[in-house]
């Protein structure tokens, strides 16, 4: 996973691009076509924060 908050001049042609709750999320079309669920968590530790990213594909149940 890479996070970047700043991608006008990128080739976005790999990505499909999701918009939930007022976040855009650029996810691989790869991973989009097997998913069937996508859980995004926001974590942080004292003055860090990262984003957690879980995907459920299809035919796992883990």
């Amino acid at each position: 996973m890479s996070v970047d908050t700043y991608a006008r001049k990128t080739n976005l042609s790999a990505y499909r691009r999701v918009r939930d709750q007022g976040v855009e999320l650029l996810i691989s079309k790869a991973l989009a076509a097997r998913a069937v669920a996508l859980l995004i968590e926001e974590k942080g530790f004292l003055w860090f924060k990262w984003l957690a990213v879980r995907a459920q594909l299809a035919g796992h149940h883990t």
